[in-house]
């Protein structure tokens, strides 16, 4: 697999809707315990949840449309080589925004290719309790090997398959390398693929509860995690890896 293009670091954005930006912003800030940047862009509609340790990685965007959603920023050296890259591999483009092209991947999940903000960008896995350090992108049957190809491929990253055959994890040769990716295979067999945060906490039903106590919602209990709904719609979920280290524990 070539590395040109290979992005060396990776951005989730949480897409909220704007007449609900004020409470996910305080949700979010409150659910990881992380300082809030100041905004930015041209309506302060974007801003960075700041690790306590390392560089970011989780950012905010307000949007127009009315249901939250999820995307990635793909930051890569060489831009015009990493949106071939990714065009090659069943990409399409969306729109361009202040030089930046949004893309869809085969299956309708969006993302940014985008320029890395420093050379060595560092994650540092340092609180023992909680951190989202993980998307989970959630993909229909008849999509599923199309998408698991084309993630490999746009992120350089290696397929590895995971405790229950519907999830395949794309493997990050470097522990410091940043946002874990999982691949989930819905039941669903047709539909857009979407995607989810992860956070990886220390105890799952002390968690659960407090983030009920932040205003989210438990949707579903599983052997391995908790599928939650934040205040404002965002689907989420607590799972039983180690902050630490990312591994289920």
């Amino acid at each position: 697999m070539s590395t040109a293009g290979v992005p060396a670091w990776f951005h989730l954005f949480l897409d909220v809707p704007r007449e609900q930006w004020e409470e996910a912003v305080g949700f979010w800030s409150a659910a990881t315990g992380w300082a809030l940047s100041a905004p930015r862009g041209e309506d302060g509609q974007f801003l960075t949840l700041v690790p306590q340790e390392g560089d970011a990685w989780l950012k905010m965007q307000a949007i127009a449309d009315t249901t939250p959603r999820v995307h990635l920023d793909l930051d890569a050296f060489d831009r015009a080589v990493a949106v071939e890259r990714s065009e090659s591999s069943g990409a399409s483009p969306a729109w361009t925004y202040e030089d930046v092209p949004v893309m869809r991947s085969p299956g309708g999940l969006l993302f940014c290719h985008t320029l890395p903000e420093g050379s060595h960008p560092h994650f540092a896995r340092s609180e023992p309790e909680r951190v989202l350090d993980q998307v989970c992108i959630d993909i229909p049957r008849s999509r599923w090997a199309q998408e698991v190809s084309f993630w490999a491929e746009v992120t350089g990253r290696t397929p590895e398959p995971a405790k229950t055959p519907e999830f395949v994890r794309l493997a990050d040769p470097d522990p410091h390398g940043g946002l874990r990716i999982l691949l989930q295979r819905l039941e669903d067999e047709d539909g857009e693929v979407r995607a989810h945060p992860d956070l990886a906490v220390a105890h799952r039903a002390t968690e659960t509860c407090r983030h009920e106590a932040l205003g989210a919602e438990t949707v579903g209990v599983f052997e391995w995690w908790t599928v939650m709904r934040a205040p404002y719609g965002q689907i989420y979920c607590l799972t039983d890896r180690d902050p630490v280290t990312g591994r289920v524990a």
